[in-house]
């Protein structure tokens, strides 16, 4: 009777024994020594060929200041021009009123006023009105020597009593921009003095009918400007036709020509005044310092 082997057990058998002589030969180690050069592989994979910094960023290179146009490069550019400064006032009081009224800052004291008229007279400074302004950008009129305009913002009741003897000791002459709708008030010229002081070389403008800005343009501007054209006008006031804006801030200007204006100041600071800046000519703002301190 033969007996029949399958060949699966046989097999079986032959894979184990196999198995058994390679764990023999190969120890343990094997499969760490690969296990390690496959994880260096992977870290040399992703390890980086270098340290990464931040790109610095360039500091912007700061724009330098604009310097100020010289005498020459402003007449080429907004001729012709000419050094003449325009001083700007507002009260001329005794310093307990203004502090009693809250007008110290825009108040000048009258014994300083009367310091600063002296200075200039004995400097021998001449005072010219807008009309010499006038015909030296229209007519080539010259402007030489050493000039100054005088001029008063709002038409305060002081100008009258303290400032006006001055100008007229030392023979000056002076431009008061008039808030037309606050005269006849109390603190206020009223249209006698007006009258009275425009016979003898003051010179009276438009500032409004009640100090409104005009830099909007719009109508209410219009009508703060024409209101005081109106009644400056009707007194034979303000001729050639000067303006000049509350606050400073400068604003309808077309409206300005249509109603005949020529001239028109701000109150930016600068002694330069060029034809072609004519409706935002510069002023230098005089406090209670020496007119030294002022470059005179």
């Amino acid at each position: 009777m033969k007996i029949k082997i399958s060949a699966l057990p046989i097999l079986s058998i032959t894979l184990f024994v196999l198995l058994i002589i390679f764990f023999v030969k190969y120890p343990r180690g094997f499969f760490r020594k690969q296990q390690g050069n496959t994880q260096a592989g992977f870290q040399q994979t992703l390890a980086p060929t270098g340290s990464l910094e931040p790109t610095p960023t360039p500091s912007p290179t700061p724009a330098p200041t604009p310097k100020p146009l010289t005498f020459n490069e402003m007449n080429q550019l907004y001729g012709p021009c000419v050094r003449l400064p325009v001083i700007m006032y507002h009260h001329v009081q005794d310093p307990a009123v203004a502090k009693e009224n809250g007008q110290t800052n825009i108040s000048v004291s009258t014994s300083v006023f009367e310091n600063q008229m002296a200075y200039l007279s004995q400097k021998g400074y001449l005072t010219v009105n807008p009309a010499s302004i006038d015909d030296f950008f229209d007519k080539s009129t010259s402007l030489s020597g050493k000039l100054i305009v005088i001029t008063f913002d709002d038409g305060y009741g002081d100008f009258y009593t303290n400032a006006y003897p001055i100008l007229s000791k030392y023979g000056f002459s002076a431009t008061v921009f008039v808030i037309t709708g606050l005269v006849e008030n109390p603190g206020y010229l009223n249209w006698s003095q007006i009258n009275q002081m425009a016979s003898s070389n003051i010179f009276f403008a438009n500032h409004t009918w009640s100090h409104k800005s005009v830099g909007s343009g719009n109508s209410a501007a219009q009508n703060e400007i024409s209101t005081a054209d109106t009644q400056l006008g009707q007194y034979g006031l303000n001729n050639p036709k000067t303006f000049a804006y509350p606050y400073g801030t400068v604003g309808s200007v077309a409206y300005l020509q249509q109603l005949g204006y020529t001239l028109a100041f701000s109150t930016y600071s600068g002694s330069t005044l060029c034809k072609q800046q004519r409706f935002n000519l510069p002023r230098i703002r005089i406090g209670n310092s020496p007119m030294s301190a002022y470059g005179f």
